[in-house]
């Protein structure tokens, strides 16, 4: 199986780290999507990134690469000695599996939305979107929200809770697949692509093997300040708008959700609600999307 590896960076010294463990790798193409000044000549291809947010880094991975097997990782990741062929190994056993992820040490990212599922999974709310994610762990909702029933402890299970860190995806799912390009901090790219796979009759699934130990305490999935969390939980609240754009939501079921709810939770969906109904293209929800960060980032 031919293996293309996408790393987005901008060229932090971790990433050389990464490109060392790659280097055995001789058959496998290193694809790297960059800003700023790239030092390293330990890859097959880079394509300078002029513009754009990290949406836009993973939509020139997915039009650039060409392999039967695209692995997604980060720069300031660490994969293990069998990572690439514990997810190509994982992909020749399980053809229907379309998207996958392995196992991710370290810092974990916060899934905002369980929060509201806690609350409200006994309502029509956070009901499985359809009967495609009833045996998901982490399942869409029909209110457009990503959550998880529970932690991952089988061997393999169906979920959306793709990490970007560690993941694989099949030529049959990213071949001509662009993502919205909608978000500052690139949230839920992965349950986006995720989604694409389903739709063309693929599964995603997190599987016990393909370990990545993921190193820092800040990325864009990941801080310590609690006041831009804030903003971190505002961004996530907001999938319902970019979900819609692939699945047609009940915005009427979405805005009645809407009046329970409050705090961040609100704000985001709120927010969803009127991309949805101002039809507004993925670009302008960005902007509105900015005018929130910028106001936050105001009050620190």
């Amino acid at each position: 199986m031919d293996v293309t590896i996408g790393i987005p960076t901008i060229g932090r010294k971790s990433l050389d780290s990464l490109l060392w463990k790659l280097k055995k790798y001789k058959d496998v193409e290193i694809l790297l999507v960059y800003k700023g000044d790239l030092k390293t000549k330990d890859y097959n291809r880079a394509i300078e990134q002029k513009e754009g947010y990290y949406e836009e880094a993973i939509n020139i991975i997915l039009k650039e690469s060409h392999s039967s097997l695209l692995l997604i990782t980060d720069d300031d990741a660490i994969p293990s000695e069998s990572w690439i062929e514990d997810h190509a190994l994982f992909h020749e056993k399980n053809e229907k599996i379309g998207v996958a992820s392995g196992i991710i040490k370290g810092k974990k990212w916060k899934n905002y939305p369980n929060a509201l599922f806690q609350r409200y999974k006994d309502t029509i709310y956070m009901e499985e979107y359809d009967y495609r994610f009833k045996d998901y762990i982490g399942f869409l909702t029909k209110t457009g929200l990503s959550v998880d029933r529970r932690e991952h402890k089988e061997d393999i299970e169906k979920t959306l809770a793709i990490a970007g860190v560690n993941m694989s995806i099949k030529k049959e799912v990213y071949s001509n697949l662009q993502i919205p390009e909608y978000s500052l901090r690139g949230s839920y790219n992965e349950t986006i692509i995720a989604l694409a796979g389903i739709k063309k009759g693929f599964d995603s699934a997190i599987f016990n093997s393909g370990e990545v130990t993921h190193l820092g305490e800040e990325s864009l999935s990941r801080t310590k300040n609690d006041k831009l969390e804030r903003y971190f939980a505002i961004e996530k609240y907001s999938f319902p708008y970019a979900v819609n754009l692939e699945l047609n939501l009940n915005v009427l079921l979405l805005k009645e959700f809407s009046f329970l709810i409050n705090g961040e939770a609100k704000v985001g969906i709120d927010l969803a609600i009127r991309g949805i109904s101002e039809k507004m293209s993925p670009h302008r929800f960005r902007e509105e999307l900015k005018t929130i960060y910028s106001k936050i980032i105001s009050e620190l």
